[in-house]
């Protein structure tokens, strides 16, 4: 038994696929699905977003923000943006989370403050995502 899983972005259509289990950052913690799951919305977060298939091949993406769906057996991710782990450097991502963490101790108003936290949660999620291997 599967799911239905679409992933868009604003701009483009990311994957349309069969899934037995997703995993996804809501913004109050990790979230799966599986198939036969009830009807929810929810806020995505920053982190990992795991797309388990049929034969157990997995697509992995960072996630950056949104809002997910669950109605009628499909389930619906609008990302804010989505990256697919296969494209992650390492290095590139070690040296925004340097950048991020340098800024967190600047001043500037709340909403300054909350951009720069949300850039060092995702630059974090972007830095485990890349060490870890599983692409």
């Amino acid at each position: 038994m599967a799911l239905r899983c679409n992933i868009v972005t604003p701009t483009e259509s990311v994957l349309e696929s069969e899934a037995t289990y997703v995993e996804f950052p809501a913004w109050d913690g990790q979230k799966g699905v599986a198939p036969g799951a009830a009807p929810f919305l929810v806020r995505l977060g920053e982190g990992r977003l795991r797309v388990e298939k049929p034969g157990g091949a997995n697509d992995i993406f960072l996630l950056d923000g949104g809002c997910a769906q669950m109605n009628g057996g499909t389930l619906t991710i609008l990302a804010d943006a989505v990256t697919p782990a296969t494209s992650l450097s390492v290095a590139d991502a070690e040296k925004e989370l340097a950048a991020a963490s340098a800024d967190i101790s600047k001043r500037g108003t709340p909403a300054a403050r909350r951009a720069i936290e949300h850039r060092q949660r995702l630059a974090y999620a972007r830095v485990a995502l890349a060490r870890s291997g599983r692409r």
